[in-house]
């Protein structure tokens, strides 16, 4: 179920697979009539997620605008935030 943009973010990472730009979730989202959100309302969102929860977020900031489920770093030892 989606209740939230985070939730969105979090379904279009695990369809995708790998670590995507929040301009991109955005335009997922969106088009998958998830969420509507705005790119920097899916960054803002993201980067207070992460910064109030810290490692129990769900997701990792992985490049200057870019995010992953924090599980695929924590599967694997390569740090390229993509599923093992």
């Amino acid at each position: 179920m989606i209740y939230s943009i985070l939730d969105a973010c979090h379904f279009v990472l695990e369809d995708q697979g790998e670590s995507q730009s929040s301009f991109w979730l955005a335009s997922q989202a969106v088009e998958g009539k998830l969420w509507r959100a705005s790119e920097a309302d899916v960054r803002d969102a993201l980067l207070k997620d992460i910064k109030k929860l810290g490692t129990s977020s769900r997701f990792v900031q992985v490049g200057e605008d870019e995010f992953a489920l924090r599980e695929w770093t924590t599967r694997s030892t390569n740090r390229s935030a993509k599923p093992s």
